[in-house]
């Protein structure tokens, strides 16, 4: 995995990635990906492998919402709807960044949100908190995808 993060932080692993997997990852990922080498490989590689376990395509972070339907969908306006939304409490609004990953059928029939954490990272209690309330505020799960180093 070291060789890949070394290849990720030098772009080469993001385009390549993004070529071979151009249902999954468009311009504005690649974009975002190049710009911060630091961050999200376990988002992509996170993406991937759930692609390859369920046949979903995914949006990394929400950021590409234009390769589902366009932004005028009542669909995508679905999901852009917890981020915006204020807590049940009414106390807090949501962080715009509700998980890693939305992962959705090509049909777009089913959806869910999984968060990805990578070997040096953990799940803060913050984040526990708000994917309970995502997940029942859109009555979706929210999974969790943890990489571990062997």
């Amino acid at each position: 995995m070291r060789f890949q993060r070394a290849r990720w932080q030098s772009g080469r692993l993001a385009q390549e990635w993004r070529t071979r997997f151009p249902d999954l990852f468009d311009d504005d990922d690649l974009r975002l990906a190049t710009s911060q080498p630091a961050f999200h490989f376990y988002e992509w590689l996170g993406a991937i492998v759930l692609h390859h376990t369920t046949g979903y395509l995914s949006l990394v972070e929400s950021t590409s919402s234009r390769r589902i339907l366009g932004s005028s969908s009542s669909w995508l306006s679905y999901f852009r709807a917890p981020y915006g939304t204020r807590s049940a409490t009414g106390a807090r609004p949501v962080r715009r960044h509700a998980s890693d990953l939305l992962m959705y059928a090509e049909n777009l029939s089913d959806w869910f949100f999984c968060e990805v954490i990578g070997p040096r990272n953990r799940l803060r209690d913050e984040q526990t908190r708000k994917f309970e309330l995502l997940a029942n505020m859109t009555a979706k799960p929210v999974g969790l995808l943890e990489f571990r180093l062997a």
